[in-house]
């Protein structure tokens, strides 16, 4: 029976792991080990330092809009004070006060805004929907979203500062400016990296351990005792040789949570999101200044369906100059054979730390954001994308998050895990559901993330389309260095011409 005293492993470092961990040790669980592969501690959870979980990244959108679904909006907003509070605690403390990897000048929550762009003219329903729910739940938040093309909206805007109206058209070289939405002045940018740093550090403050990098961090397999029909993992081996026991074992590994537990493989799937980045010279002050976040919001767009679709967007411009710009309208699949189970491929993130190193994307999609950012921002096609990352996030079959006991193994294993791209801005709250979902205490949420696997015959968020579907990275073309350089050619070509 879990009780304060119970021994528990967190296999995981990112936003999973981190938020379970601390509201764990906040409310008096006293034993807990957090178990991560990568060098979190030296690396600062840059995905550029040997850290390639999604987690660790530079940014994320933090959004409160999200259509009809009032718990997670409900969720987001509640949130928000947390990333306030946090940015006010790194700013009155002093730098002997604060981890390696941050400073007081630091924030992790950047309130730069949100732009959520569609094509055409017609507002699209998600976009509805979510200033609906917004209007209806929490109308204080609801008049600090503005409509893109409303002249009252825009005068509002202007009343409370003019570069609110500056950022609003920011983005009118997208589309040639036939697009629709809204800016909420509420939102913004996450730092994730620095975000992750400080959740750390307040977790060693609560009394969690950490055990990172390779060999010592990394997981070779769990520890399995079966009695008959009856299991239980009674702990972990790390690839140093050691065995490490434990009461409960937490499995928040994002995309590679499936390859520790193959019964997930019909729950979660790791899939790619195509990331580009372009790195601005320090001599071109116009556009570090142009892209930093007073002058820049975060910003979404989605256009089109099937082949045509596009769902993607871009961030202000980082300390060190970096653009990143994201692409998820088509989430990307890498098979590999599992590595404990006989005769069951599974998804597998392949990123530039794995065993088998990639440093490139599949051309479909880095045609697609060539397309959209040479035309909305063409005084970036003398850089091109400098670098790149496929960021592995972990969808469910119905992009809620899966966080329950995994049946069969006696109450001993539990998986945290199916952010399904959108899981980031909660990381100051997800445990508090955690926690409620390992002590079985109901709450909005733990029927919603409960255990669930595709169903047959349904579509189940790209699960059902397996190794042969469009999505698998071994029937693409991946994109070469040449690839990354803005053409003519690439600044006018549609989907459909795109190479597949």
């Amino acid at each position: 029976m879990l009780s304060h005293d119970s021994k528990i492993i967190i296999v995981g470092g990112g936003v999973f792991g981190l938020s379970t961990g601390l509201w764990l040790a906040r409310d008096g669980y006293d034993n807990i080990t957090i178990f991560d592969r990568c060098p979190l501690d030296n690396g600062h959870y840059s995905p550029f330092a040997g850290c390639d979980g999604a987690s660790a990244d530079i940014n994320k959108t933090f959004r409160t809009g999200y259509g009809k679904e009032l718990h997670y909006q409900r969720l987001a907003i509640e949130a928000r004070e947390t990333w306030l509070a946090w940015n006010k605690e790194i700013k009155e403390s002093t730098q002997a006060e604060l981890p390696h990897g941050l400073t007081p000048n630091d924030k992790v929550l950047d309130l730069c805004g949100n732009i959520f762009l569609a094509e055409g003219p017609t507002l699209r329903d998600f976009y509805v929907d979510s200033l609906k729910s917004m209007e209806m739940s929490a109308p204080e938040f609801r008049k600090l979203q503005f409509i893109k093309g409303n002249p009252d909206d825009e005068e509002r805007l202007r009343k409370i500062n003019p570069k609110w109206v500056e950022k609003l058209h920011a983005l009118d070289g997208i589309n040639n400016n036939d697009t629709n939405g809204f800016i909420d002045v509420q939102g913004g940018v996450t730092l994730a990296d620095k975000a992750c740093t400080y959740a750390r550090f307040l977790c060693q403050k609560a009394g969690v351990k950490f055990v990172l990098d390779s060999p010592q961090g990394k997981l070779r397999e769990l520890l399995v005792e079966e009695n008959g029909s009856q299991r239980k993992v009674t702990g972990i081996k790390t690839c140093d040789g050691l065995d490490h026991l434990a009461d409960r074992v937490i499995v928040a590994c994002g995309g590679w949570t499936a390859t520790i537990i193959p019964e997930a493989h019909r729950a979660i799937e790791a899939t790619a999101g195509t990331v580009m980045f372009v790195d601005i010279p320090k001599d071109r002050k116009d556009l570090w200044e142009r892209f930093d976040s007073k002058n820049f919001p975060v910003w979404s767009y989605r256009r089109g369906q099937g082949d045509e679709y596009y769902q993607g967007g871009g961030w202000p411009i980082t300390r060190d100059g970096r653009l990143k710009f994201g692409f998820r309208g088509r989430k990307f699949t890498n098979f590999e054979d599992h590595p404990t189970a006989s005769n069951l491929r599974v998804s597998t993130p392949r990123t530039k730390y794995t065993s088998e190193p990639i440093t490139t994307v599949p051309l479909y999609g880095l045609k697609l954001v060539k397309e959209v950012i040479g035309k909305a921002f063409p005084e970036l096609a003398e850089f091109g994308f400098t670098d790149t990352r496929l960021c592995w996030y972990t969808d469910s079959i119905d992009n809620d998050f899966l966080i329950d006991y995994v049946p069969g193994y006696s109450d001993s294993l539990f998986i945290c895990t199916g952010g399904s791209g959108h899981a980031f801005k909660f990381l100051p709250l997800l445990g508090r559901h955690v926690k409620n979902q390992l002590e079985r205490v109901p709450d909005e949420f733990t029927q919603l993330w409960k255990w669930r696997t595709v169903e047959e015959g349904k579509v189940c968020n790209g699960l059902e389309q397996g190794e042969f579907g469009p999505r698998a990275m071994s029937r693409l073309h991946m994109a070469e260095p040449r690839d990354f350089k803005f053409t003519r050619e690439s600044t006018t070509t549609t989907p459909l011409q795109a190479q597949l």
